[in-house]
């Protein structure tokens, strides 16, 4: 099989910056308007606090708003014991919501879902022009990319109206166990979490739920009268680096060629880099299809 690989330098910051600033001017422009709060669009404020003393500003440090580091009355009274982190306002995004109003707006354009099980992109050939390959951390097995590995997740989500900011610890504490984690939401609070590298079963699991339920009633004690309203499971697809790349390919049989995009491998920030690498991706299918091809299937 004939393969042509066209890649970005990831080892380029600025690549990964210009993709959030991206993702972060989209938002921007659904934070402006009537229906936000339909799709679960706002801001937030929030700490995360470190255990360890080498924490080091991170790159996107100025496209957030208000950054700054804890103070020492915020490090004594809310996260005792930890040694450090950041302050900041950011977008919050609910991807429950999110998702459906992105799949009608597309669907109102004419965009087709067709919902089919495939076994590799080679099935595909055949019809379509340039294929898209998203499939997170199903690319393990439909491309054979042994460097995209599940982290196992479960998060709840509580009744806690009083909840009005982010928090998130990590590191391994003197008396609060595991990375405990709040989020005030439009209708409910999402609280977790748990991080299981290479676990890849989709049930939720109670001995997770103790964990969850003692590590964040531990650190923000406020929530142990909060009604749980649901749990849920899920795999984030890790990577040592997103996988943003476009590649030729020849079908096995026929020999024809397609255009493969592959955007996966996102880790725990999928909602984060989503919208920017979609217009990356975009702009990556304007130049393989000249708009007088209008007869290219995507």
């Amino acid at each position: 099989m004939d393969e042509n690989i066209l890649k970005h330098d990831m080892s380029d910051v600025s690549v990964y910056r210009q993709w959030l600033k991206w993702s972060h001017e989209y938002l921007t422009i659904l934070l402006k308007t009537p229906y936000a709060p339909e799709i679960g669009v706002f801001l937030q404020s929030g700490w995360i606090a470190w255990m360890h003393t080498d924490f080091q500003d991170p790159d996107w440090k100025d496209l957030v708003q208000g950054y700054r580091h804890p103070t020492k009355w915020e490090l004594t009274h809310l996260f005792p014991e930890y040694k450090g982190g950041f302050f900041c306002t950011t977008f919050m995004l609910e991807s429950r919501l999110f998702l459906p109003w992105i799949t009608n707006r597309l669907r109102n354009k004419g965009v087709k879902f067709v919902q089919r099980k495939v076994q590799s992109l080679d099935e595909l050939s055949l019809d379509y022009d340039v294929i898209i390959n998203c499939t997170g951390v199903g690319a393990h097995g439909l491309v054979g990319d042994t460097k995209v590995f599940p982290s196992r997740g479960q998060v709840m989500r509580v009744k806690a109206p009083w909840v009005k900011h982010w928090m998130l610890l990590e590191g391994k504490h003197p008396y609060i166990p595991g990375i405990p984690y709040v989020a005030g939401g439009s209708t409910a609070t999402l609280i977790g979490g748990i991080r299981q590298d290479g676990r890849w079963d989709l049930h939720n699991d109670p001995r997770d739920t103790k964990t969850i339920w003692n590590g964040v009633t531990a650190a923000f004690p406020a929530l142990k009268d909060a009604v749980v309203l649901e749990e849920k499971t899920g795999l984030r697809p890790m990577r040592e680096e997103i996988r943003l790349e476009r590649e030729e390919k020849k079908d096995p049989l026929s020999g024809r060629t397609v255009q493969v995009i592959h955007n996966y491998g996102h880790g725990a920030n999928g909602i984060t880099w989503s919208l920017g690498c979609a217009k990356e991706v975009a702009l990556m299918v304007k130049q393989l299809l000249p708009e007088k091809s209008v007869k290219s299937r995507l």
